[in-house]
């Protein structure tokens, strides 16, 4: 486990620059001295490290980073020494109202209680300092046990201190089951697979799993995954309700035909299918030869065959799908593709292309290479949490790694990590909620 401080001069740089003298340079050190302060750059100064207690993953160490900065550079090395503070627990159980809070107790070897670290000359920014916390799975946490420890700047060579950013506080509580998840609101997510990518080829049995949390549904079609024209979950559709969820399946049923023959479950609008703003919902699509299942919160809505109409009205049934279309931009004839969040570009969208998006918060997407049972749908905490290593298990995004970048881990055996089309917007939760 590693949780990152975002590194940002921000505000904290601000309020520096604004104590700073204008213009001292090089033969203007000494001036420096008294005006030119230390600060732990951030956008926060709690840093929260969640501990994992379940039956699938205990935490025994985390790797916490910080960084500090000076608003101008001086032509020397400083160091900088951060160590507990003990001291400033009052302080913090008044200022964040977490009156229940206790110090991370100095006896259990979690933590080494002094750090340093360099800022280069004619840099303004140090490089990651780690604090290591080990032991942690001896750590009395079992419920709502919260735990603190402050670390201060306390020296930093004959330089002043910043005073509203010389204190990170890094709390330790028990995990929830789901602890971050990723807002989708005009993002898009892909893997990179080709047609030589066997465990999505020419499926025959799979499911389809995503956690979705909608803030709106103002789209006419609102994308959770899959191909346009293949197989795809969305919401709304031909004038149904934008809540509605819907599985829209193709094929082509002849050389002749330029268009796929199309088809959706369920065929009209339903209400059993409807889905609420601001809740968190568990989609399941299991497809078993031809045979699809579609679940809501682990309950079964329809199950029914993926069929379409050939040319001359019969019905054809769809006994395999294949997921393992070359990723591409689907531009000048390429094919259409897998995308969560996204099924394609419309000329209408111009540079933004949001059009088709699901407008909202994901989590614990997967695909498996087997049709899923209700029993294993519905079993205890199986919405927020599966095995990596469980049978069948192709993919498993389980969108909570809090790295800024545009990158979606793969926890499964495939590595088939996502890319997105703009940096993650990682967003704190407590799942399942109480």
């Amino acid at each position: 486990m590693k949780t990152m401080m975002k590194n940002s001069l921000g505000l904290a740089m601000l309020l520096a620059l604004a104590v700073g003298a204008a213009g001292c340079q090089g033969d203007q050190e000494s001036k420096i001295h008294f005006d030119n302060k230390v600060f732990i750059s951030g956008r926060s100064f709690v840093d929260d490290v969640y501990i994992k207690r379940d039956n699938l993953e205990i935490t025994r160490e985390a790797e916490c980073d910080i960084t500090v900065a000076v608003a101008q550079p001086l032509q020397r090395d400083i160091t900088v020494t951060l160590a507990e503070a003990p001291e400033l627990l009052d302080r913090y159980r008044m200022f964040y109202d977490d009156a229940a809070a206790q110090l991370l107790p100095a006896d259990g070897g979690f933590y080494t209680p002094q750090a340093s670290v360099t800022i280069k000359a004619g840099a303004v920014e140090s490089e990651p300092l780690s604090f290591d916390f080990k032991n942690l799975d001896r750590l009395p946490i079992e419920s709502r046990e919260r735990y603190v420890l402050p670390m201060r700047i306390v020296s930093a060579e004959g330089l002043d201190v910043l005073e509203s950013a010389r204190t990170v506080y890094f709390i330790f509580s028990k995990a929830s089951l789901i602890n971050v998840v990723a807002d989708m609101q005009n993002n898009l997510a892909y893997p990179e697979w080709t047609e030589q990518t066997e465990q999505v080829k020419d499926m025959e049995t799979f499911t389809l799993e995503a956690l979705i949390y909608a803030n709106s549904f103002k789209r006419n079609i609102s994308t959770i995954m899959g191909i346009e024209d293949v197989f795809m979950i969305r919401l709304g559709d031909d004038g149904r309700p934008t809540n509605q969820l819907q599985v829209a399946f193709a094929k082509k049923v002849s050389k002749e035909t330029t268009s796929p023959a199309r088809n959706k479950i369920p065929a009209e609008s339903d209400s059993r299918f409807d889905l609420k703003p601001f809740v968190w919902h568990h989609i399941a699509v299991t497809f078993d030869h031809g045979t699809v299942g579609v679940y809501i919160d682990g309950k079964l809505k329809e199950s029914s065959k993926a069929t379409v109409a050939a040319t001359d009205g019969t019905p054809v049934t769809i006994d395999r799908v294949d997921f393992a279309i070359p990723h591409s931009d689907e531009t000048d004839g390429k094919p259409r593709c897998f995308w969560i969040g996204h099924s394609y570009r419309l000329a209408t969208d111009g540079e933004l292309f949001y059009e088709r998006r699901f407008d909202g918060r994901m989590s614990e997407v997967r695909i498996w290479n087997r049709a899923l049972t209700a029993q294993e749908i519905a079993a205890d905490n199986h919405f927020y949490k599966v095995d990596p290593a469980s049978e069948g298990l192709v993919a498993y995004w389980k969108f909570d790694d809090r790295v800024q970048g545009k990158t979606v881990r793969d926890y499964g055996v495939n590595g088939f990590h996502l890319k997105t089309q703009t940096d993650v917007n990682w967003v704190n939760v407590a799942l399942p909620e109480e």
